[in-house]
């Protein structure tokens, strides 16, 4: 009883949704889109200069690819959870939490210079890093109008992407040797919070009904549930092994690099485009052509081969739908829900998310291996093919989300 009546009254300050005035919404997606660059800087910076760090100590790559999937099963374990430390906490004191966590785990990692701690320690970056992903992605949600959601949201995306960019940029300019480029990225992920913690004021109520499960709001729609699978194994499995699809095609690694550098190009590119789409047609049946897409895509891809130029811009597209099943389908789930479930529907979208993101990768190389190397492909367009099929048994008729 205590904690419920606590939140509420915390909760009870805040202003509606519906208070909020056009600059307001303004400067509240300033603040998550200026925290989303910081983040993607973070993760865009962090990976390589670990992964990097590991390869020094010569460990085999098993090795560096498990210690790196640990921070997203950090967000498989905790996923469930994080909704309920929101309700408790409050959203700005978990943002802050949360980030604090981060960098500390960051700073600890040259410290502690042996891959078991750093089991540990990539575990609890990951933790920490869910809290502020979740306050972001909901406070995105919570302020967008309907009729322009999906633009808010793709604003977002390309936030969070343009801070991906930049990472490695960031890390080759300082270099990797010594604690500065940890202690850098750490700084970058604190320097993150501060624009949502200097914006907290404009934060509408995220209230979360005590007793509301992932699995009951994300039950209604499955449709959302698909996107962020889809979402999750398509990016990275493209992200992982596009360039190693591309060298065993025979292209080269210098080609296949291009073509990664072109496929997030056009993850950007597409973004706006798509969210003025889904703003102005049914965001399900978007979604429904997106799948139908990003299943094409790929057997064209194979069809045409890997020496002709039509390769560049079906990767162009294929990077727009890729990202556009996480942009069009957060727009989705915050058309399906209220403000009171959105921090749950968003913590159950986020976790699967990571565990498209888990068993992409997989799923694709195994495809790579059992038909070498186009086997990667088909997979790709499998999943476009299976999350159409969805979309088109949902909406049937008297059928929603």
């Amino acid at each position: 009883m205590d904690a419920p009546s606590s939140t509420a009254q915390k909760g009870s300050s805040r202003m509606t949704t519906a208070q909020l005035t056009a600059h307001q919404r303004a400067l509240g997606l300033g603040a998550v889109v200026a925290a989303s660059v910081g983040v993607g800087g973070t993760i865009g910076m962090l990976m390589p200069l670990a992964n990097l760090t590991l390869e020094r100590w010569e460990l085999s790559a098993t090795l560096i690819g498990l210690n790196s999937s640990v921070q997203a099963l950090a967000m498989l374990v905790v996923g469930p959870f994080l909704a309920g430390w929101v309700r408790r906490l409050g959203a700005v004191p978990a943002l802050i939490l949360g980030t604090a966590l981060g960098v500390a785990a960051i700073l600890a990692l040259p410290l502690f210079p042996a891959l078991g701690p750093w089991f540990v320690l990539r575990f609890l970056i990951g933790t920490g890093m869910a809290l502020p992903w979740l306050v972001a992605e909901t406070w995105v949600n919570a302020i967008a109008r309907e009729s322009s959601r999906a633009r808010v949201i793709a604003v977002y995306s390309i936030a969070l992407f343009a801070g991906l960019a930049l990472g490695p940029q960031l890390l080759q300019a300082i270099g990797r040797e010594g604690v500065l480029p940890f202690v850098v990225c750490a700084g970058l992920l604190g320097l993150s919070a501060l624009p949502m913690v200097a914006a907290r004021g404009l934060l509408p109520d995220l209230e979360v009904p005590p007793g509301l499960r992932i699995h009951q709001v994300l039950a209604r729609a499955p449709t959302v549930a698909g996107a962020a699978l889809i979402a999750g194994v398509s990016e990275s499995a493209c992200y992982m092994l596009l360039p190693v699809y591309g060298v065993r095609a025979g292209v080269g690694e210098t080609v296949a690099l291009t073509w990664l550098t072109v496929l997030i190009l056009g993850a950007v590119a597409w973004q706006f485009p798509m969210g003025w789409l889904a703003d102005r047609m049914d965001r399900q049946r978007l979604l429904g052509l997106a799948g139908i897409a990003g299943a094409l895509v790929p057997l064209a891809l194979l069809t045409f081969g890997s020496g002709s130029w039509v390769v560049w811009p079906l990767l162009f597209v294929y990077g727009g739908i890729a990202l556009g099943y996480y942009t069009v389908g957060l727009a989705h789930l915050g058309a399906r829900f209220g403000p009171g479930e959105l921090a749950v529907a968003n913590a159950g979208f986020m976790v699967l998310y990571e565990t498209g993101t888990t068993v992409g990768p997989a799923l694709a190389g195994t495809g790579m291996e059992l038909w070498a190397p186009h086997g990667y492909l088909v997979v790709l367009s499998a999943f476009g093919a299976a999350f159409a099929v969805l979309v088109g048994w949902r909406r049937r008729p008297m059928r929603r989300g």
